[in-house]
């Protein structure tokens, strides 16, 4: 049998209500693949799921624009996490927490969301896909309170730590429980923009690309308890 860059593409019609959620798994690993295969083909709510082996096979299938959700393993390699394209985001499957913080710090493009390998169920995949897919943060808690524990041992304070107001430090919290935008403002009781302009301000005082990236440098610099 003859090996193609783009391995299977698998098409399951959606029951009841119309499933929303186009996934494509980059993956190296050949048992990784064939697990993942299994759990993702039993799941309601993703509507289709392409696999691939090669970075550019993935690149081709995002700029299709049917892909809501990168799924790749850290062992695919740093560069997965620069072809991230059609509105598609990035969620990576890793073997435990140890890498996490050269992840984000290397990559051009960091993960919007993160699952481990040791805690993966097919629940636990689905709601992963499902936060990442509309815009939430997927960090689970045991690798949160690693990160936290890691700051800990490193006491890495930033030359000009952020300053946060009240308000943000609210904020902060909320995101790093992985509520939306909405969530937020609905929590706060406030305008969904005025959600929106807190998260963008402690993007920015964090340093951060993306939501993920602002909870992880908000725990090792200890603004999140």
């Amino acid at each position: 049998m003859t090996k193609a860059n783009s391995i299977k593409q698998t098409v399951r019609p959606a029951a009841g209500p119309p499933a929303s959620i186009g996934v494509a798994v980059l993956v190296g690993n050949e048992v990784t693949r064939r697990g993942l295969e299994s759990i993702l083909n039993d799941l309601s709510g993703v509507a289709e799921v392409s696999y691939h082996q090669g970075v550019a096979d993935a690149q081709a299938a995002l700029a299709t624009g049917r892909v809501d959700v990168l799924l790749v393993t850290s062992s695919a390699g740093r560069a997965a996490l620069s072809v991230a394209g059609g509105g598609a985001r990035i969620l990576v499957l890793v073997d435990d927490g140890s890498g996490v913080q050269e992840l984000f710090g290397a990559a051009t493009r960091p993960p919007d969301g993160i699952v481990l390998l040791a805690d993966l169920t097919p629940d636990g995949l689905a709601e992963a896909l499902h936060r990442t897919a509309t815009g939430q943060t997927h960090v689970p808690d045991r690798l949160a309170r690693e990160l936290m524990d890691q700051a800990r041992v490193e006491l890495s304070t930033p030359a000009q730590p952020a300053r946060l107001t009240a308000r943000e430090s609210e904020a902060m919290g909320l995101m790093a429980e992985g509520m939306s935008n909405k969530q937020i403002a609905g929590r706060l009781g406030i305008s969904s923009h005025g959600a929106k302009r807190l998260v963008a301000s402690l993007m920015l005082k964090l340093g951060s690309p993306n939501r993920t990236a602002a909870v992880v440098n908000a725990i090792k610099s200890g603004l999140v308890r």
